[in-house]
């Protein structure tokens, strides 16, 4: 979706003067999607994963690169980074204000710039008729970080320096438009002036763009299709995304996930033995399906075999096959899996519940692709490539006699480790978005995306039975919501009673990091609120103290700012919120008063 399809007057307010008239929408919206995990070292923006980082250090970057490769290199990267990170906040704005105003989608922009604490934004002049494109904006940037950090190395500057500040509204505003949208500085802070000055509007119109634009280059960045966010409904024709590669059945985005795959597709076109590890539910089956398809043997078959599904008694004639005659009940002769898998790839699930003598067959076949049927000692060569996965310790399981020592070292040939989820939470939102596509589609149900809360609670989540457990909650969440209505805590977190949600931090009203209490506090059912909320709150507590995320205090004046926004100010109702008296919330409410007087 694009600023064009947005609910907006049909022609927005024009001014040569100072656009006093459009007022800024309030910035709750933007700031309850910033969610704080310390515990597990993570900053989320929406589904995007954030960094805090000092200014200092930006600067220090800044100058090392401009001594190292000179500053017009360095202006192209930066001028990309911030084009990029435009394009991702355009998405999220597009996402929270769908179906507001186009002055709303705009002023997101700088909201999100601030909040960022990048830049204060204050527009001068805007001229928008997004029915035919037309586009001139003129902003006042104030209190830039580029401009502090240049001034400090550089003094005054001979020309502009805001370089990704300028990539950045060229960015979130092509994605708005749907249209190239240029901004440029045609006065600087850091030149001297008092404040930095900025005209944005279509590449067209600007008479010497390409003066700017070979900073963006390598290659033009077309905006994300915005419209194909967690808010997005679901169920469409034409909803399905996959965060893969072309044809992939494997979903990810995170550098965990990426590592796994970067070392598939070095092994994939070999024939080597690979042995795929981690805990159960963790999606090796998918990588070793990913495997095959990156292979030379991509052609023909996938077999699959869970080795813990058949019974042991049975599990030489599965594999290897059997001849008529060789036990009864065995009236006819049939190939093995491996015979049926010859020329192709064959997926050994579950390797460490192989039977002994099942065991020294399988060395066997790796050792010169022979094997014999059951019930007959002729032998048959077979070209099969071999890929296993367990979730058991093989070393351990040697030291105690369960698994041959010889075949571990065969199949490790290359060893590849799966991440378990919670060391790949990148990934949630790819996944989160791919499911609630694949499960609209099976159960023909529409949902508008994820509740904040519901996010914060998916991200935070240690998530013990990894990607399974995952897709389960995600499809019961999915049947439980109604039509057109966002999955929340309710949904997801239904019957996971151990749901823990300590160590979530985000902002309060005057920008200061406090517990997300409404995690705490939803009236979700998750068994019996006799004792599931009070270990909530307690599992929180201890983590809280021992990580020392703050003190007595700051927890009771977030818990009296908290009930005093719910009731609108009204002290009766906070109070009984808290279980209080009103006498005693009277006078916590007026020493919050007070100290706001003398902060």
């Amino acid at each position: 979706m694009t600023i064009a399809t947005a609910r907006r007057p049909a022609k927005a307010s024009q001014s040569n003067e100072r656009d006093s008239r459009v007022e800024r929408p309030a910035i709750g919206d933007l700031t309850e999607r910033l969610h704080f995990s310390p515990l597990d070292g993570r900053i989320w923006l929406d589904d995007r994963r954030m960094i805090l980082m000092h200014s200092e250090a930006f600067g220090i970057l800044r100058q090392e690169m401009i001594d190292a490769i000179g500053p017009e290199a360095v202006r192209g990267v930066l001028t990309r980074t911030g084009y990029i990170a435009g394009l991702r906040d355009a998405a999220i704005a597009l996402k929270v204000r769908s179906g507001g105003a186009a002055e709303d989608l705009l002023a997101a922009g700088a909201q999100f710039h601030a909040l960022q604490g990048i830049v204060s934004v204050e527009r001068v002049r805007g001229e928008l008729n997004a029915e035919t494109g037309e586009f001139y904006a003129e902003f006042l940037w104030k209190h830039s970080v580029e401009d502090d950090v240049h001034l400090l190395s550089n003094g005054i500057s001979s020309e502009p320096v805001c370089w990704m500040e300028v990539g950045y509204a060229s960015g979130y505003l092509t994605a708005l438009m749907g249209r190239r949208i240029l901004a440029r500085e045609v006065e600087c802070r850091a030149m001297g002036a008092a404040h930095c000055r900025v005209i944005a509007k279509p590449v067209e119109s600007w008479a010497d763009a390409e003066d700017d634009l070979r900073f963006f280059d390598p290659g033009p960045l077309k905006p994300p299709r915005a419209a194909k966010t967690l808010s997005a409904d679901r169920g469409a024709p034409g909803s399905r995304r996959s965060a893969s590669p072309a044809g992939s059945g494997a979903i990810g985005a995170s550098a965990a996930y990426n590592s796994v795959m970067q070392k598939i597709q070095r092994v994939a076109p070999t024939n080597a033995t690979v042995l795929l590890l981690g805990e159960s539910g963790v999606g090796k089956s998918m990588f070793a399906r990913e495997i095959h398809k990156q292979s030379r043997r991509a052609e023909g078959a996938f077999i699959e075999v869970n080795c813990a599904a058949i019974p042991e008694q049975l599990m030489e004639s599965e594999l290897f096959g059997v001849e008529r005659g060789a036990y009864s009940g065995a009236v006819a002769s049939r190939p093995g899996r491996f015979e049926v898998a010859d020329g192709a790839t064959i997926f050994l699930d579950e390797i460490a519940t192989l039977s002994f003598a099942a065991q020294g067959k399988l060395l066997r076949i790796l050792q010169n692709g022979e094997m014999e049927r059951l019930g007959t000692s002729r032998t048959r060569k077979v070209d099969v490539r071999v890929v296993a996965a367990t979730n058991e310790n093989l070393p351990r399981s040697i030291k105690e006699g369960r698994f041959r020592e010889d075949l571990y070292y065969r199949l490790s040939v290359f060893p590849l480790s799966v991440p378990p989820l919670r060391e790949r939470k990148d990934d949630i939102p790819v996944l989160l978005d791919f499911l609630l596509d694949k499960f609209a589609a099976i159960h023909g149900r529409r949902v508008a995306g994820v509740s904040p809360r519901a996010l914060r609670a998916l991200l935070h989540y240690s998530w013990p039975g990894n990607i399974r457990q995952f897709e389960n909650v995600v499809e019961r969440g999915l049947i439980l919501a109604d039509e057109g209505e966002p999955l929340d805590l309710r949904h997801l977190f239904s019957v996971d009673t151990t749901f823990e949600t300590y160590g979530l931090l985000g902002l309060s009203d005057d920008g200061a990091l406090t517990p997300k209490l409404d995690l705490l506090t939803d009236d979700y059912d998750a068994g019996d609120p006799a004792t599931d909320d009070g270990a909530s709150v307690s599992t929180w507590a201890a983590e809280f103290v021992k990580g020392g995320s703050g003190s007595l205090g700051d927890v009771e004046e977030a818990l009296v700012k908290a009930a005093l926004a719910q009731s609108n100010g009204n002290i009766s109702k906070a109070a009984q919120l808290l279980g209080v008296t009103r006498a005693q919330m009277e006078y916590r409410a007026k020493k919050l008063d007070e100290a706001a007087r003398f902060a």
